[in-house]
This record gives structure tokens, sequence and C-alpha cells, in this order.
């Protein structure tokens, strides 16, 4: 129930947390009270192992728990109570090779889709590995990235993929990489970005983005219209230090990551309201 640096976060179909911690190279799993239930996770790169660090965390619809294991190149798949399933993954820029694979999401067919940050790609593949198709290549022109994080995808499988450092905006694709929108630039005001995360939609479709340098949430329709924002730099309620990753649960509960270098040991998790945004902040026992 204690992190060093958690960043990434998922929620499963009964409400259970998943929460990652790059320094103890684990995962934890607390229910949706925020009480302690398992871990699993050491350094290494065995099954079951990761490299110190661990980015992205994800669940599927059948509570599958998928992990991007950063350091060893891979994605990790479990079941929700950490027994290992399968992984794939290996350092290179072949198809289903990474260099600094980032952020894991699933589109309603269970195909698993991959930021792969250094070779400026998203990568897809099917439940088990099997790669199928990729897109994207460097520069700030539709369909390309600069620094690629979040990726998260909609009812509708639209994928929103988080593309940071200059280019500072949110892409949007089909299931089959052909570009849709984007939206974003860089700098503090409204719509614009300084090294966003993580990506999360509420019920009514609204989508939240961690717009980590500027110690805020940031709250846009599905078309990228802006909507709204909150969040400052602080420790106290509806402050942030280093917001990481967002995820929303099915009661519209948004539990976000907050971790801060300056004062890494006020990392916890916040859990706010749609009605009531710093009603609650709450740790995990």
């Amino acid at each position: 129930g204690k992190f060093l640096h958690p960043h990434g976060i998922a929620i499963d179909s009964v409400g259970s947390l998943y929460i990652t911690d790059e320094e103890k190279s684990n995962l934890q799993k607390f229910d949706k009270n925020g009480k302690f239930i398992t871990q699993w996770g050491s350094e290494g790169s065995g099954e079951g192992q990761f490299a110190r660090r661990i980015e992205d965390i994800n669940v599927d619809s059948s509570d599958n728990v998928y992990v991007v294991d950063v350091g060893n190149n891979r994605i990790q798949k479990f079941d929700s109570n950490g027994k290992f399933i399968t992984q794939w993954g290996s350092k290179g820029s072949e198809p289903g090779q990474f260099d600094r694979p980032w952020g894991v999401a699933f589109d309603s067919s269970g195909n698993v889709y991959v930021t792969d940050q250094r070779n400026n790609r998203i990568q897809k593949f099917d439940s088990n590995g099997k790669f199928i198709t990729q897109w994207g290549k460097e520069g700030n022109g539709p369909g390309e990235f600069v620094h690629l994080h979040a990726i998260a995808i909609d009812d509708n499988d639209t994928i929103y993929v988080s593309d940071a450092r200059e280019n500072g905006r949110i892409s949007t694709f089909d299931t089959n990489g052909n570009f849709i929108s984007m939206w974003g630039s860089v700098g503090d005001g409204d719509s614009e970005f300084t090294e966003q995360h993580g990506i999360g939609f509420d019920s009514l479709h609204h989508i939240y983005v961690a717009d980590t340098g500027n110690m805020r949430i940031q709250v846009f329709s599905p078309n990228g219209e802006f909507v709204g924002k909150w969040g400052s730099m602080g420790a106290g309620a509806d402050q942030f230090l280093m917001p990481q990753d967002i995820a929303i649960d099915s009661q519209d509960n948004l539990y976000i990551i907050d971790i801060g270098d300056a004062h890494p040991e006020i990392s916890y998790i916040g859990n706010f309201l749609e009605e009531n945004r710093d009603l609650t902040q709450t740790s995990c026992d």
C-alpha cells in the first residue's frame, strides 16, 4: 500500500485498482475503497519481473492485466490475480519490437494497441501479442509523432494518443490507423499542453487529459473542444505536483496518479468526483 514512484493506474470490471510502481518494479492491486489486495513483480527480465521502468497498465474486458515493461521493451499479460499469461516484444524497430513502449489500450474486439515512443509509431496486436499493423513516423504532420505517451480508446473505437514535447497535442485515429483529427499546442493556455500524459473518458464521453507540466487536468468534448480544467501546483486537494495517469470508474470517479520529483514522499492517488472534484483525496492502504 506504499509507493515510491507510482506511474500507471487501471480499473477492472469490479472496480479494483491496479497501480504500477517504477522504483519497486512491481504493481499493486486494491479494492475500490483503496484496501490492499495483492502485489506482484520484482526487478529482472524473467516472467513477471520488470526492469525498474514500468509505465502504463490497462485491464481488458476479461480483467486480464497488461503491463508496459519499458526497461525490457515488452508487454506482459497477467490474469487479475497476477498469474503470468504471456509476453511479447524485444528492443528494436521491426514489427513486434519496441524502443521504449509507453501506453497500452484495447478496442472493442480485444486488439491491443501500444505506443512505441522512440520508434514514433503505434503498433496493433491481437490479444496474444500477434502483430497486426503499425502506423506513424517522426514529424509534426497528421499521423506523425515526436514523443508518444498515453493511448486510450473510447466506446466508438476512436483512438486518442498523447504526443508531447514540441507537438503538444492529442491525435485521433480509427482502428486501422487512419488519421481523424488532432488538437492542442505547446503552452499553458486552454487546449495547450506541457508534457501531457494520461487520457481517460467519462460516461458522457468527455475526455480528460493529465497536463503534467502544467500541473492540471483539462477536459474536452469528443471532438476536442475545450470544456474545462482544474489544478494548480501544490499538495492540497485539487492541486498537483506531477499528474501522470488517469483512470475513471463506472461511477465517473476519477483516480489520478500524482508524483512530483521535488516531493516524492507525498505520492498519492486522488479521487475526484465529477460533481465536486475536490471532495476527496485518498491514499491506498
